[in-house]
């Protein structure tokens, strides 16, 4: 008979798992062994959070969860950011940990951690693997992440349950953290709705998947409405489309988009979700969306269709809906393009983000970390694909650009990779180099350097805090990287830069890029 441990690695790989992200502990090698026999590839992180950011991306990914693994007591506490990150970017996880073995669990307190009672206040469910109907407890885990909203879900396996052989029965009910409301207003209350407005403006959020593309298409094609995008949405909507009016939810220019979408008079939200939104906008606007789930909260109470989007796409697009006026369109779209500031001894961020988009190839896919850089990424790097954009943006979680670019290379072997961090956010993700040398991973990290928590520092300023705790001195990443045995540059300048990344992208291996930006330019835009 199978043991536990090669009983949830053989559901894992019959459910198309590739790869687990994780460290091992004497608890969890069973299960790490088991893996490897059953043909899915372990892959060792420096640190659980960046294991878990791994398998949130992902889940993103392929619609399957995404599997990390962890020992019990500090393995398990450290995988929680990324844990959390999953419930907040609504990414399918199945979060994997050790757990005190059941033999001695009555008495023994070393590394003892209370971990249902933990990710159950953060994952969708939680459940301690008892050795009874272990595949079928596994199915459910991987089936609940899967459905609508995706999200985590945690098992923890005792170390002396692992090596035991699984016995058949009921397994122990998953501890429901966040159990799924369904309501559903009818499509055609909708459609009368929009027939209505005078100046309909579509909303796509988090919850599209990329089987609703060809119907969103579609739903534009025929309605002509300008759209504006969540940073989770980027390139699901091409953003060089004459209706694209700009990325929503506290990104660069924020207060120039908000004004655009204030010319709305009836917002028609895709996936539209407020775990995306800094602020609450949304709140007191006129909304309907079509989701998956039920996201009505509080004061927020969008008419809500709740099923299948592309269906109901299909169904609201012979609608006729009020066209925007030309001039207005044009003025909206215009105020998207600031101009750059340029400082002695410092590259424009913008600047630089458009020479990495000059000479980077259309397939390339982006990640970003979080700060400053991030609301520029999100607002000013030109989307026009689905999947090819990645960031942290319901939890906000720094550390989350580099493991996102992993994840996404494994994923997308073919295209160029590119992770976006700020010089705070690179110190908390060098252990990543370790990984991209040992498994060849060959993305591109391109580091702004600003010696600041510069988001954190402008927000100080504009309370009229002097500046304190933010700023830093910033190693040199360059030579960082080349003890690593990773290709290190420190450029300049965007002439500089451009040259850097075009020999890495012909080179087809890892680089860091190290860039030294003027932080008083996010001042104005961010």
């Amino acid at each position: 008979m199978p043991t536990n441990a090669q009983v949830i690695a053989s559901t894992l790989a019959q459910a198309g798992t590739e790869f687990v992200f994780g460290l091992p502990g004497g608890e969890v090698t069973a299960l790490i062994h088991a893996c490897r026999s059953a043909g899915i590839r372990f892959l060792l992180t420096g640190h659980e959070a960046s294991a878990a950011f791994m398998a949130d991306v992902s889940g993103q990914i392929t619609g399957r969860a995404g599997v990390c693994i962890a020992t019990l007591g500090p393995g398990a506490m450290n995988l929680v950011l990324g844990v959390a990150n999953a419930v907040l970017d609504r990414s399918p996880v199945l979060a994997l940990t050790a757990q005190v073995p059941e033999s001695i669990a009555d008495h023994y307190s070393h590394q003892r951690i209370p971990l249902t009672r933990v990710f159950s206040a953060i994952c969708k469910a939680s459940a301690v693997v008892d050795g009874r109907g272990t595949g079928e407890l596994v199915e459910a885990s991987l089936g609940l992440a899967g459905s609508p909203p995706w999200g985590p879900v945690h098992l923890a396996l005792p170390g002396d349950v692992a090596d035991q052989e699984a016995a058949p029965g009921r397994p122990d009910a998953l501890v429901r953290g966040h159990p799924t409301e369904h309501a559903s207003a009818a499509l055609d209350e909708m459609a009368a709705l929009l027939q209505e407005a005078r100046r309909p403006l579509l909303v796509v959020g988090i919850g599209w998947r990329p089987y609703d593309v060809p119907a969103l298409l579609g739903f534009v094609e025929h309605t002509r409405m300008p759209f504006v995008v969540t940073p989770k949405a980027k390139g699901v909507l091409p953003e060089d489309a004459p209706g694209f009016l700009g990325v929503i939810g506290g990104m660069a220019l924020d207060r120039t988009v908000m004004e655009a979408v204030d010319q709305a008079d009836l917002l028609v939200g895709l996936g539209f979700d407020p775990v995306e939104c800094d602020r609450p906008w949304y709140a007191s606007r006129r909304i309907v969306n079509l989701s998956r789930y039920l996201t009505r909260e509080g004061r927020y109470a969008p008419v809500e269709y709740v099923g299948e989007i592309d269906r109901a796409l299909d169904a609201l697009s012979g609608v006729p809906c009020a066209p925007w006026p030309p001039d207005l369109l044009a003025e909206c779209r215009s105020r998207l393009h600031p101009a750059p500031i340029h400082a002695v001894h410092a590259v424009s961020p913008l600047d630089a983000l458009h020479a990495m988009q000059e000479v980077l190839p259309i397939e390339t896919i982006l990640t970003s970390d979080v700060g400053s850089h991030k609301y520029y990424a999100a607002q000013f790097w030109q989307s026009l694909r689905p999947q090819a954009f990645f960031v942290s943006n319901g939890l906000s979680a720094m550390g989350y650009g580099l493991p996102a670019a992993i994840a996404a290379k494994l994923h997308f072997p073919t295209a160029p990779v590119v992770a976006l961090v700020g010089d705070g956010g690179m110190l908390m993700m060098l252990h990543n180099l370790t990984f991209i040398r040992q498994h060849q991973v060959p993305v591109i990290v391109v580091c702004f350097v600003d010696e600041s928590l510069s988001l954190i520092r402008i927000g100080q300023q504009r309370r009229g805090i002097e500046p304190y705790g933010v700023d830093f001195p910033a190693p040199d990443f360059a030579a960082i990287a080349t003890a690593f045995g990773v290709s290190g540059t420190r450029v300049d300048s965007t002439e500089a830069l451009k040259r850097a990344l075009e020999d890495a992208v012909r080179s087809g291996q890892a680089a860091v890029i190290s860039v030294p930006v003027n932080l008083h330019e996010y001042e104005a835009y961010v």
